[in-house]
């Protein structure tokens, strides 16, 4: 095998191992366990420039045009770009997933502060409600 396969499969492998961490991620977000979702966050960048860094490996074999040419390097490419479209597909969903999420909790977090304070509501520039006491009233 020469190295620009080997270093195709090592991409395959990192993009495998992706998949898996975008897997993991959205399970325990679904759990939510969030020391164990900002882990996964660091090694999902860790892995992002490790595949970079492989990447750039490829781009400068000097027999690159030469491996473009055979077939085998080409399906190994294609196979790529199918692995690198689930990535893609997953991180989507799993974006999703945790947008929804956060938006439901601001909605209850407004629906609280509605009912907690409902003379003392105001909102920021975001337009997210947050309430202001400004003292503890007027005593004449």
């Amino acid at each position: 095998m020469n190295q620009g396969n080997q270093l195709l499969a090592t991409q395959e492998s990192q993009l495998n191992t992706f998949l898996q961490l975008l897997a993991d991620e959205l399970e325990a977000f679904k759990q939510r366990k969030s020391d164990l979702v900002y882990q996964i966050a660091v090694q999902k960048d860790e892995l992002l420039n490790k595949i970079k860094q492989t990447d750039e490996q490829i781009a400068q074999l000097d027999n690159l045009s030469e491996l473009k040419q055979t077939p085998e390097f080409v399906e190994q490419v294609a196979k790529l770009e199918q692995d690198l479209e689930q990535v893609k597909a997953q991180s989507l969903i799993n974006e999703r997933v945790i947008r929804t999420s956060l938006n439901n909790v601001l909605r209850l977090k407004q629906s609280i502060l509605s009912l907690k304070n409902a003379d003392a509501m105001t909102y920021d520039k975001q337009g997210q409600a947050k309430t202001q006491t400004l003292g503890k009233g007027i005593k004449a």
